[in-house]
């Protein structure tokens, strides 16, 4: 929960600093100056680190947790870990614990022994998940995004085009059974259109890709109003602290520096 406040606290300071920008200067040197805070902001950083989530636990003395999203998105969907095992979007939420997770929940219920290596104390595993030195996690993430599809921002890695080009296969539950055999409804295999008053700026949104790692219930209706038109106060401002669409795309998913990943008619520009 400290560095979630940390975060905000720096984006807020970012979204500050460019009002002073955009308040002293015209039009376009407020832009210019507003792309160059949008590329150094959270979560930019090492790309290996992007998405790595740090868990310090109060009545553990040894080295924090650091859980890399990149080695679970490349086995198994996020509804796996967010639906089957009730892991919360939003930081802290979870409410887990070591005793729960020996018990078989939480991230026990594949580290088991069987599926993935155990978490009891007598496996000798704890340097697994409490990384003294977390540059050996970084190495390893080198390795695997070596010859995968490529992107500008976050962890630099395509994930849309890495799971479509089958370098990676992902299991959909913790059974290993496929969830459902659902298809989207025709009206939702069509982009969805979010105008803006700027028409290069408009979003075609797509279900179908995100159904791909994602139930319904992942965003309906804790993160998107499900009615049409009643999602209140969406704005690329929110979006960047953390809400809507920023629930994973600041965090996870590509984050909002990566503009053209959902304004594709932006013209591609070089990371300052």
């Amino acid at each position: 929960m400290k560095s979630q406040i940390v975060r905000i606290n720096k984006i807020a300071l970012a979204a500050f600093v460019v009002a002073l920008v955009l308040t002293a200067s015209g039009a376009f040197a407020g832009r210019m100056e507003l792309a160059r805070i949008f590329e150094h902001i959270p979560p930019n950083g090492p790309a290996a680190r992007y998405g790595n989530v740090t868990m310090v636990f109060d009545t553990d003395n040894r080295a924090p947790v650091i859980f890399p999203h990149w080695l679970h998105r490349a086995r198994y969907t996020c509804k796996t870990c967010h639906l089957d095992l009730s892991f919360s979007l939003y930081s802290g939420e979870s409410g887990m614990s070591r005793k729960q997770m020996v018990n078989g929940l939480f991230c026990g219920a594949c580290h088991d022994g069987a599926t993935a290596f155990s978490l009891h104390e007598e496996s000798r595993n704890c340097d697994r998940c409490h990384l003294v030195q977390p540059e050996r996690l970084d190495q390893r993430f080198t390795r695997f995004a070596h010859g995968l599809p490529a992107s500008d921002a976050g962890n630099q890695i395509d994930w849309h085009e890495t799971l479509s080009q089958g370098y990676i296969s992902l299991q959909d539950s913790v059974n290993g059974k496929r969830r459902t055999n659902m298809t989207l409804p025709e009206d939702l295999s069509r982009p969805l259109l979010i105008g803006s008053q700027s028409p290069r700026l408009s979003v075609a949104f797509s279900h179908e890709d995100h159904f791909e790692w994602l139930d319904c219930s992942n965003c309906h209706p804790l993160v998107f109003n499900i009615n049409k038109g009643k999602t209140e106060h969406f704005s690329m401002k929110h979006n960047v602290f953390g809400w809507f669409c920023g629930t994973c795309h600041m965090r996870v998913a590509f984050p909002m520096q990566d503009c053209q990943g959902c304004h594709p008619q932006i013209k591609k520009r070089p990371m300052l």
